[in-house]
């Protein structure tokens, strides 16, 4: 068997990754669009929620690039919580660290397998309601770092989100870029039970770490706390915290796991065709 590239499989509360570190990051720079579309492919390679690529960029600075499967870049919050833990564990940066991604730079503090960032906080664009699949949504547009449209509903689990949150994802209110889908409702523990259906992977996710946020201010503005707890499909919680007032919070506090799942080489077979040559 050919070996390939060095890979890392990491899991941010069951949003997966593949993670590439600052050589393997060099190898293959101008081709991040191929290799995400190639190796986050399930069944075929690896497959993940995306790919990250992590870098040195001074002292307790870490570069952070994240693509989606269908090749788009885009700021990832549960994958800049994994790369921050990556980042911590071969001393690359100390903790707290400071990453740059596509927002700009977010703090971030890990302490053992748990990741917390500190980030701009989440912006109401106000209420929207939207005729798809045959039902009316009524819901808020959440700008989180990426767009977000977030309906509160009673059971998220009870509703067809691969219907609505495919529908809603590219309807004409949200441009040619479209949005990422959030279906939540409170469960009898006062946790916010949390769907998401992502754009770029056009599929729902096991969590979503933007979504969350979205998720929490929508929650803020219909009288939840500062401090909420989201549970996402994974079944592992996410801690989001919103001081300040609710239509405008001072920050935003994203923590929760960011876990190893593996550490090893890519078989040159399982890599984009132009690049395993």
């Amino acid at each position: 068997m050919k070996r390939g590239i060095r890979v890392i499989k990491m899991s941010g509360a069951g949003n997966d990754f593949v993670l590439f570190g600052p050589e393997e990051s060099r190898r293959i720079a101008g081709r991040e669009t191929e290799w995400a579309r190639g190796v986050c492919r399930r069944g075929i390679s690896v497959g993940a929620d995306g790919i990250l690529l992590v870098d040195h960029a001074g002292p307790d600075r870490v570069r952070v690039r994240f693509h989606n499967p269908d090749g788009s870049a885009a700021f990832c919050g549960n994958g800049s919580r994994c790369a921050a833990r990556f980042a911590h564990a071969t001393g690359l940066a100390g903790s707290p660290m400071q990453l740059e991604t596509a927002i700009g730079e977010v703090r971030a503090e890990v302490v053992a397998d748990r990741v917390e960032l500190t980030l701009r906080p989440p912006v109401d664009g106000g209420a929207l309601a939207l005729e798809v699949a045959g039902v009316v949504l009524s819901g808020r547009r959440v700008d989180a770092g990426v767009p977000h449209f977030v309906v509160l509903v009673q059971d998220p689990r009870a509703c067809p989100l691969e219907l609505w949150g495919a529908a809603a994802r590219r309807h004409a209110s949200f441009g040619a870029e479209g949005t990422n889908v959030d279906l939540a409702g409170w469960t009898p523990e006062g946790l916010l039970a949390l769907r998401t259906w992502e754009r770029g992977v056009e599929r729902e996710t096991l969590a979503c770490g933007s979504g969350a946020l979205a998720a929490a201010l929508v929650a803020r503005l219909s009288g939840a706390g500062e401090r909420i707890r989201v549970l996402p499909a994974s079944g592992s919680a996410l801690d989001v915290t919103l001081p300040g007032r609710p239509t405008g919070p001072d920050a935003a506090v994203l923590a929760g796991d960011a876990r190893f799942v593996f550490d090893g080489w890519l078989a040159a077979e399982a890599m984009p065709e132009t690049a395993a040559g």
